[in-house]
């Protein structure tokens, strides 16, 4: 089975050799190692350059884009140019233990219904704190159900290994809007062929110059919460032609309780009208945390 590591850099010279290394150092080499860089200002480039050069890594490839496209897109182009029959996304900025590639690999060789297979990871801190997540590392290997809120995605792009026939699939149903994560997940979990090996495999860096973490800020406004719910809403409708696409009518449910939801959550947001708060305490359930409904309400009476 033929493996590509796609990763995605912008401006990444603080951390990527460290990535560079536990890539290399690698128990089970990766066919193909593909860099998208996206228009960075900084040294990263010729750091990249210049590792590949010294180390002879003569499967590794640096691609500068000539325009930034942002890193939903430049992971999704970089994922769909690949050619192994499993891809493993890869930020700039962590570090893998030596065994990701081949415990992963074995796992979709030996399990052909796995289309996206998720591990655990260990996050560490700037100020040298750890935790290890999102579940309880048995090292067993587990189907993850569909939830009631199958909108919510338990695991970083990051810590994923991703089947080329999902890859393959989910070119009809990106837009600019998803990160290939989201999308990945949520289609893997749809099909029922999400899976995840209880066994961190990553060392996943947190800090707050990353992509994800300015990200987070921005969603505690009223402005960016508005524009999130505009593109779930678009997203859960695509999900709803992905599922009659592939005849999924197990999902009709799940997907009717996510598009009310998002549809109220919208209307509140829009309107101000106190009555959808209100209404919306009938899908606490749904909220990935309960305290999201009061967040819900917090940024609407004192944020804009």
């Amino acid at each position: 089975m033929k493996t590509s590591i796609v990763m995605s850099t912008y401006n990444g010279e603080k951390y990527i050799v460290d990535q560079l290394d536990s890539i290399r150092k690698q128990s089970r080499m990766p066919d193909e190692v593909l860099i998208f860089d996206d228009c960075s200002t900084d040294r990263t480039v010729n750091i990249v350059t210049n590792y590949i050069q010294d180390n002879n890594l003569k499967n590794w490839k640096i691609k500068v884009n000539t325009q930034n496209k942002g890193w939903r897109q430049n992971f999704m182009d970089g994922m769909w140019s690949s050619s192994g029959d499993v891809v493993f996304p890869c930020d700039q900025d962590d570090i893998w233990l030596p065994d990701k590639i081949a415990k992963m690999t074995k796992i979709m060789e030996e399990h052909s219904q796995v289309q996206l297979l998720a591990s655990n990871y260990i996050e560490f801190f700037d100020d040298g704190k750890t935790d290890s997540g999102p579940w309880k590392s048995d090292h067993q290997l587990y189907k993850l159900p569909l939830k009631k809120n199958y909108m919510s995605v338990d695991a970083p792009g990051c810590v994923y290994c991703v089947r080329r026939s999902l890859l393959d699939v989910s070119r009809k149903y990106w837009r600019k809007e998803f990160g290939h994560d989201t999308l990945l997940w949520r289609m893997a979990e749809l099909n029922n062929s999400l899976y995840a090996i209880k066994e961190p495999l990553i060392k996943w860096r947190k800090h707050n110059d990353s992509s994800y973490a300015k990200e987070v800020l921005l969603l505690k406004t009223q402005s960016e919460k508005k524009k999130w719910l505009a593109a779930s809403l678009k997203f859960n409708d695509l999900m709803y032609k992905y599922s009659k696409d592939y005849y999924l009518s197990d999902t009709k449910k799940v997907l009717g309780l996510n598009g009310r939801w998002l549809s109220l959550r919208n209307e509140f947001y829009q309107t101000r009208n106190f009555i959808y708060g209100i209404k919306l305490i009938k899908y606490w359930s749904v909220y990935p945390r309960y305290r999201q409904l009061l967040g819900d309400w917090y940024l609407i009476l004192f944020k804009k």
